[in-house]
């Protein structure tokens, strides 16, 4: 048995429910999350890449799990908008006394992929926003423009919340083509 086997198995063991953890913050629905971590895990582990600890591998993990995200967000909600045609739906939406978390839930699907992922780098992996720009390939004014964006429909959805800093519409740099 080769060295990553052994990585595999102790990543699983010690940080897969952190993985799904995070899959679900992006993805909001946990069947969903798990297919994530599922076939980020495969693609992390089906290279050729001397992962040689968890700590290595959890993070080459995580960035599959955000790229395979955003990529399949496109193709996810295509098919949701055909769902209907195939199902009725068997669970009622959450209504007000569904909680908190629900609530939370509901607002960051309502963002926009990049801006999800934005959000959920930014405050629930706390990372600066030079990293998040890092993580994402994207600029630092566009970080700062999707969290900001982000924080007027959460504020719309959940009233004044407080994650912390946060840019201001003055502070963000536009990019290229002007604002989004």
């Amino acid at each position: 048995m080769s060295a990553w086997h052994g990585v595999l198995e102790e990543l699983i063991r010690q940080r897969r429910s952190a993985l799904v953890g995070y899959a679900y913050l992006l993805a909001g629905d946990r069947p969903l999350a798990e297919d994530l971590v599922h076939d980020a895990i495969i693609r992390t582990f089906s290279r050729a890449r001397r992962l040689e600890n968890v700590g290595a591998a959890e993070g080459y993990v995580r960035r599959a799990i955000l790229t395979l995200f955003l990529n399949n967000r496109r193709s996810r909600s295509r098919a949701l908008a055909k769902q209907h045609l195939l199902v009725v739906p068997d669970v009622a939406p959450p209504d007000d006394a569904a909680g908190d978390h629900d609530v939370v839930v509901c607002a960051l699907n309502g963002l926009a992929p990049r801006q999800r992922a934005c959000v959920v780098l930014r405050y629930f992996e706390d990372l600066s926003t030079a990293e998040t720009a890092e993580r994402l390939g994207l600029s630092e004014g566009s970080v700062k423009r999707y969290v900001h964006d982000a924080m007027v429909h959460m504020r719309g959805e959940l009233g004044d919340i407080d994650p912390g800093p946060e840019p201001t519409p003055q502070s963000v740099v536009l990019v290229k083509g002007g604002a989004r």
